[in-house]
């Protein structure tokens, strides 16, 4: 279960991307964007973190430690943007998996506090 402070630290990402992302849509679907603009890494990217921050809420929301969570969903994406690289999926999708990974390491770092 999660402490309030760990509540508080993924509101306060989960605010800060999505600030960051409706800010580089500038207000259009991601969908919309994907299509007229062709490959988008920089949108992806924070579409990605976006999508990790998710799946972090969703585990607590089941009640699983938030720390533990963070560390084995990063293991996930990072799978997930080794096989996109592997692959040759193309930018977007790398950007996307990169984008999860990285809020993930710093989300862990922030949940794990002060050393």
């Amino acid at each position: 279960m999660a402490s309030d402070t760990e509540a508080a630290v993924l509101d306060e990402r989960r605010r800060r991307v999505e600030q960051e992302l409706t800010a580089a849509a500038g207000g259009s679907s991601l969908c919309s964007i994907s299509r007229s603009a062709g490959s988008v890494p920089g949108v992806k990217y924070l579409e990605g973190r976006m999508a990790a921050l998710r799946q972090i809420e969703r585990a607590r929301r089941a009640r699983e430690a938030l720390p533990a969570a963070a560390v084995a969903t990063r293991r996930r994406w990072a799978e997930h943007l080794d096989g996109a690289r592997r692959r040759d999926m193309g930018p977007d999708w790398i950007a996307y998996y990169a984008g999860g990974v990285d809020e993930l390491e710093d989300l862990a770092t922030a949940l794990a506090g002060p050393r």
